[in-house]
């Protein structure tokens, strides 16, 4: 058997996370992963993470199905793919670049929604 000391209050831990106002956030890339979207289409799965200011370590995450071709040549672009290129899902990982996040209900809950990405110089 493993103790493990909580040597805070648990009724003081926040259960959840607010969503970030709408603005731009300087994020790093940390994880893209191809999975299959629920209507059976190749999807990757961003996660990245704030990397400046008051929101700083918080994470945002983003849904690129392929089939969104105008949303595929945003990241392309950011990360400098050309067209016609293979790609591995790690030629993402490590982009930064600032965040255009917005603010959505989805299912009742407001969620932030990332609406555009421009690459950091």
């Amino acid at each position: 058997m493993t103790i493990i000391n909580l040597d805070y209050d648990l009724a003081e831990v926040q259960s959840g996370f607010d969503p970030l106002p709408a603005g731009q956030y300087p994020a790093r890339l940390d994880k893209c992963t191809l999975v299959e979207s629920t209507t059976g289409k190749p999807m990757l799965k961003m996660e990245w993470v704030v990397i400046e200011g008051e929101y700083e370590g918080r994470k945002l995450f983003d849904n690129v199905v392929l089939s969104v071709t105008w949303k595929v040549k945003q990241y392309a672009e950011a990360a400098g793919i050309e067209s016609g290129k293979q790609l591995d899902t790690q030629d993402f990982e490590g982009l930064e670049a600032i965040l255009d996040v917005r603010q959505r209900e989805y299912e009742g809950e407001m969620r932030n929604e990332i609406k555009n990405l421009t690459p950091m110089e």
